[in-house]
């Protein structure tokens, strides 16, 4: 560090030499890890001091503005530095395919680290034990990595190694250095002059301007001088600033890419399923310029009040004045001179007598939400039409003006208890998709879909085969998928739909075909069990995992959290 000021020198040196020797030889201080790994025994002392010093700071700021404008300051460029360090983490993890670590050294690694001050004070780091050759890695890459340790999500962690390649140089497969996608604004997060996660965040979304950039040979000047121009707005601008500039960058690039746009639309053109929130069932659809002038049209004529599908119009009012003599070009035509009726400026769209306001909403806000509501009802309608079987002596096999209605061209599995089948309960039942489904939307659909009810413990479903059987049948399946709702290995969000029934005793040694003995597992975590990288408990008749000591030192037995949030690890195995 040649610009580093002699204080922080002396300072980093006072920390080294009160630092005692490392009293293990797994590594040995003679040798360059070990060298390197007293820089990480640093790095672990300074944690606590950190801490202390924070405290102590924050203790000694009484009613003074000045001190504390200061130590907003200061812990503002701790925080910077951090998120630096997370980055910086990351793409070592990468350089280093941190994912191929082994069992043993993880686990002696966890176990070290859990007080880093004890660490800092004399334990060294375990060796790196080489991989056996075909053994599966513990985990799938390096976001898998980092997911798991730090208990991320697999988007956070995802985020995190995309955002370390984008701002910070890195090591190839070939051991040479590869540059950063986006050097300028990496030197924004390395000089800590924004906020880590907004530079991160900002970096992100740049990427994805880069497939709009104009074809040519100025294609890179203008990706760099796009680049320069963020890099300078994260510098003296807040997030919203930044933002601003993004989106002006976008629409100066549209207009560059005008000519092309149809070719990149066609690459994105569909409806895509995003996901079942708390609104409903989301889509997202693309269309090019004329499906939207198709849709909009539709929607102009479902709201127009003069439409069938609009609003009745309010009672015919008397005539407008008739047009004066003086008003009119005597040159003009008789069928060209403009009707009494132009002084009439229409009727207003009006709410459906339905449609309720909702607290806050304004009428102009809720007939937004009326013209998409008819726009999704003609859609859902024209599948329907669409798909609906073919009706005998109908104009082109299709239901006509006097036929009769659509039949039922749905058919919905649901797999509900007996109890709620009967009446007696309102659990929610899953569908064949994995879709909670409540027993008042199934008598609903029931008007005009087919569903067939799959009861879990009634007569004749037989979801105890013994050994009569190999493969779990159908309603063993859906038995097991309502009980798990997707892969039991906790942190997989792999749901019912991307699952495998697996048997937890092998069938060729004896294993029965039961519910009681069968778990749902995704693929890949299905070939992680084989592998040995976790075991399975069955637990008061559901499936429990038992991660290696690596991931829980404690091995308690945890069901999947994210299908199951309210469920608590078990007793220790």
């Amino acid at each position: 560090m040649p610009n580093t000021p002699t204080l922080v020198a002396e300072v980093l040196d006072a920390v080294k030499a009160a630092l005692p020797g490392p009293t293990d030889t797994l590594e040995g201080p003679a040798t360059a890890a070990g060298a390197r790994g007293e820089a990480l025994r640093v790095l672990a002392v300074l944690v606590p001091v950190l801490r202390l010093a924070l405290d102590q700071a924050a203790s000694g700021i009484g009613a003074s503005p000045v001190r504390a404008a200061a130590f907003v300051k200061l812990s503002e460029d701790l925080y910077r530095q951090a998120g630096y360090g997370q980055l910086l983490a990351a793409s070592c993890a990468g350089d280093a395919q941190v994912h191929t670590i082994g069992e043993e050294p993880l686990a002696t690694l966890n176990g070290l680290l859990a007080d880093p001050a004890a660490f800092a004070a004399g334990p060294a780091l375990p060796g790196d034990v080489p991989a056996k050759p075909g053994r599966t890695p513990l985990y799938r890459d390096d976001a898998d990595f980092l997911a798991a340790r730090l208990n991320l999500t697999h988007f956070q962690a995802q985020h995190r190694v995309q955002s370390a390649e984008n701002l910070l140089p890195h090591t190839g497969f070939n051991g040479k250095e590869v540059p950063a996608k986006f050097p300028l604004l990496g030197r924004v997060l390395t000089d800590a002059a924004a906020d880590p996660k907004a530079v991160a965040t900002l970096a992100k979304k740049f990427e994805h301007l880069a497939p709009d950039l104009a074809p040519g040979s100025d294609g890179a000047a203008t990706a760099r001088r796009l680049e320069a121009e963020l890099a300078e707005a994260a510098r003296t601008r807040n997030a919203q600033g930044t933002a601003k500039l993004l989106k002006d960058q976008a629409k100066r690039l549209d207009e560059v890419a005008a000519a092309r746009r149809e070719d990149i639309e066609e690459l994105f053109i569909g409806a895509h399923f995003l996901g079942h929130t708390r609104k409903g069932y989301e889509y997202k659809v693309i269309t090019t310029a004329e499906g939207h002038e198709l849709l909009a049209t539709a929607a102009d004529i479902l709201n127009s009040p003069k439409t069938k599908a609009g609003t009745a119009p309010a009672p015919a009012k008397e005539a407008g004045p008739p047009i004066p003599d003086w008003a009119v070009d005597p040159g003009t035509p008789p069928e060209a001179r403009p009707l009494a009726e132009f002084t009439d400026l229409g009727v207003a769209p009006e709410l459906d007598p339905g449609m309720e306001l909702r607290p806050g909403e304004t009428v102009e806000q809720a007939l937004t939400r009326q013209r998409a509501r008819r726009l999704h009802q003609l859609i859902l309608d024209s599948v329907r039409i669409a798909t609906s079987p073919l009706e005998p002596g109908s104009e082109n096999g299709r239901v006509g003006e006097g036929q009769m209605p659509l039949a039922p061209n749905v058919t919905l599995n649901v797999t509900i208890d007996l109890k709620t089948f009967l009446g007696q309960l309102e659990a929610a039942g899953v569908s064949d998709r994995g879709e909670d489904i409540s027993a008042a939307s199934c008598r609903r659909l029931a008007c005009n879909a087919g569903i067939t009810p799959i009861i879990l413990n009634g007569d004749g479903v037989p979801l105890e085969l013994g050994r009569s059987r190999r493969y779990f049948n159908r309603a063993q399946r859906r038995a097991i998928a309502v009980r798990d709702k997707g892969c039991i290995n906790p942190g997989c969000t792999m749901r019912i739909g991307r699952c495998e029934a697996h048997h937890l005793d092998e069938w060729n040694q004896g294993g029965l075909t039961n519910v009681s003995r069968g778990c749902l597992l995704c693929p890949m975590c299905h070939q992680a069990y084989h592998s040995g990288k976790f075991r399975i408990e069955m637990i008061n008749g559901h499936p429990h995992v038992i991660l290696p000591k690596s991931r829980d030192p404690l091995q308690l037995p945890r069901r999947n959290w994210i299908f199951h949030p309210a469920a608590q690890a078990e007793r220790a195995a």
